[in-house]
């Protein structure tokens, strides 16, 4: 039996939700709230939270409206509670979708995307398949998701490759010393770490760190790191 709890801001959608439900064998609908505005209705939103909280439902319809609405409160922010429904499955439920509302919706641990255009029909469908652990998403929208994702792995790739480049050749402008400090950095050691092993003040670690960032052209303790191990992984 798939539990199911419902959010939206559409009185009608509701009722039409709840008659599609009807007589679905497999799909429970444990509990249902319309917000119609946040500001007024905070109080009834967390009574509504604890109470799934105690239910547990498997499957929660979330009305997109809701989220733009709390647009204040930070899209993630919204659905971050699913740290205590760990086991219930988002579906976001809208007319039509912003891409980047979709990713940052997909990160935040939405499983699902159903436009209300492609009617009840689907919709169980939609449930019945988020339920047993797989994603709904249109074509349209698996293309720009992969496309995205494709992207930042691009992304990630090409600034590493840029690191790698920078450890071979900049690098070599280091003295001893900054090249000591720059492979304790690598080892995700603090200032005063890397000044107790090298026997050195607080302050002239910062300086070295400030050459050794204005040298090999980096920004962070990240890429300092990234650079170094690549250009140990290069030369051994």
């Amino acid at each position: 039996m798939i539990k199911l709890a419902i959010v939206t801001r559409d009185e009608k959608y509701l009722q039409q939700l709840t008659n599609c439900l009807h007589g679905e064998e497999d799909i429970s609908l444990l509990s249902t709230i319309i917000i119609k505005n946040f500001n007024s209705e905070v109080k009834q939103v967390i009574a509504f939270v604890k109470h799934m909280i105690e239910q547990r439902p498997d499957i929660l319809l979330l009305d997109q409206a809701i989220l733009r609405d709390a647009a204040a409160m930070n899209m993630q922010q919204v659905l971050n509670y699913r740290d205590n429904l760990i086991n219930t499955k988002v579906i976001i439920v809208g007319q039509r979708y912003n891409e980047e509302n979709v990713m940052v919706m997909i990160e935040a641990g939405a499983r699902g995307f159903f436009r209300t255009a492609l009617g009840d029909e689907l919709l169980i469908k939609c449930i019945r398949m988020v339920a047993r652990g797989e994603i709904w998403l249109e074509a349209v929208l698996i293309t720009w998701v992969f496309e995205e994702f494709r992207k930042e792995v691009m992304e990630k790739r090409n600034r590493l490759k840029s690191l790698a480049h920078l450890s071979s050749a900049k690098l070599k402008i280091l003295s001893p010393r900054e090249m000591e400090v720059l492979a304790l950095i690598s080892e995700s050691m603090t200032n005063e770490e890397i000044a107790k092993k090298l026997f050195l003040s607080a302050k002239t670690v910062k300086t070295h760190m400030r050459n050794i960032f204005a040298k090999a052209n980096i920004r962070n303790r990240v890429e300092a790191a990234l650079m170094y191990t690549r250009h140990a992984q290069i030369s051994h």
